[in-house]
């Protein structure tokens, strides 16, 4: 039996400017972005901005590859063989019989980095109409500070491309970190609970009217290798979001004492985190759970701006507690409800200035 893999087409019915892809690995939506890509350079004189996050990911040896899995034969209906990335651009290419090597074609398109962005501002993108941002999710670092955060970057590149045109943006990911500024940013609260083969759509107000966001968790293609064990297995043939090993309690909750608690608030990520003792040994850790109830505790952790002395971006330092949580974290003595909690939780200290929580 033919294996299944994504269709396009229903995410492209719903007209959106802007597209959002992801799920699990290998199951063929960025080929299926790239065909369509190709098919309206080629069909219609469309180009494209083929975007990554770093300069070291579009280095011409990295992305000349890229297309390889296309058949550009069929797309072009024989007249040209490949594709070519030279000097920063995509290129059709065919087979040169007199020189026996690989010649350019038209261009058809480009390759940039996004921390880049600046350099691009004042370049010319006539007739393009389409960028494929790779790997926009990630477990790493994002881009940007608290005053020009990743997704406003993204924008002004849009913008840069755009212009005055409306254009189309596939932004393509796997899902190996829920922690994305993307999501917090545009207000996508749904996205962690949404189901695979799933659409939603998400209407935000925009300078000229509401623009429309299409956000598609991919469906699940169904893969019979045996290869994949361990904590990212599931991610790669469920598409569920990836997590990693965290410590957890080595007791009931009820054998230690608590003694000092935390509301920590990022964006849709809600935390408590307490200051534990072990009354055996008096030796302290700090304990991190989702707080799931809602219940209000008094001391704040966020990065949202507040006047009131008791909700701040960060522990405070004269405060003994917090002093020993600090330290707690410093060496290392810190424990989580889940392994998903644990992973989210260390991918927020990773992109937000936590003050007084480093690892």
């Amino acid at each position: 039996m033919k294996k299944r893999y994504y269709d396009l087409s229903k995410l492209l019915g719903c007209g959106c400017n802007w597209n959002i892809l992801y799920g699990m690995r290998s199951n063929g939506k960025s080929y299926a972005v790239k065909e369509h890509t190709l098919k309206q350079a080629f069909n219609k004189g469309v180009k494209f901005v083929y975007l990554r996050r770093w300069s070291e990911d579009i280095k011409t040896k990295d992305v000349n590859t890229y297309f390889d899995d296309i058949n550009i034969k069929r797309i072009t209906g024989g007249k040209y063989t490949g594709v070519m990335a030279y000097q920063g651009f995509f290129y059709f290419s065919y087979i040169d019989d007199d020189a026996d090597k690989e010649a350019r074609g038209p261009q058809i398109g480009r390759y940039c980095s996004l921390n880049q962005g600046e350099r691009y501002k004042s370049q010319v993108f006539n007739d393009y109409g389409i960028i494929i941002f790779e790997e926009f999710l990630t477990n790493k670092i994002y881009l940007g500070s608290a005053e020009n955060p990743e997704p406003r970057q993204l924008m002004q590149f849009v913008s840069t491309v755009a212009r005055d045109r409306d254009i189309k943006v596939f932004m393509i990911g796997n899902t190996i970190s829920r922690v994305c500024p993307y999501f917090s940013e545009w207000g996508l609260s749904g996205v962690m609970m949404q189901k695979p083969g799933t659409i939603d759509i998400y209407h935000l107000r925009g300078e000229n009217g509401v623009v429309d966001i299409a956000v598609e968790n991919c469906e699940v293609v169904e893969t019979k290798s045996k290869m994949f064990f361990g904590n990212s297995s599931k991610q790669i043939t469920s598409g569920e979001w990836e997590v990693n090993d965290c410590a957890k309690l080595l007791k009931p909750y009820a054998y230690y004492d608590m003694l000092y608690e935390i509301d920590i608030q990022y964006g849709d990520f809600k935390y408590i985190m307490q200051l534990m003792c072990d009354g055996e040994t008096g030796g302290t850790f700090v304990y991190i759970y989702p707080n799931t109830s809602g219940r209000k505790i008094n001391r704040v952790i966020t990065n949202i701006f507040h006047v009131d002395p008791y909700i701040t971006n960060g522990l405070n330092p004269r405060i003994r507690a917090e002093q020993m949580i600090t330290r707690c974290f410093r060496e290392g003595s810190v424990c989580y409800s889940d392994n998903l909690t644990g992973t989210d939780f260390k991918q927020i200290l990773a992109n937000y200035d936590l003050k007084g929580v480093k690892f």
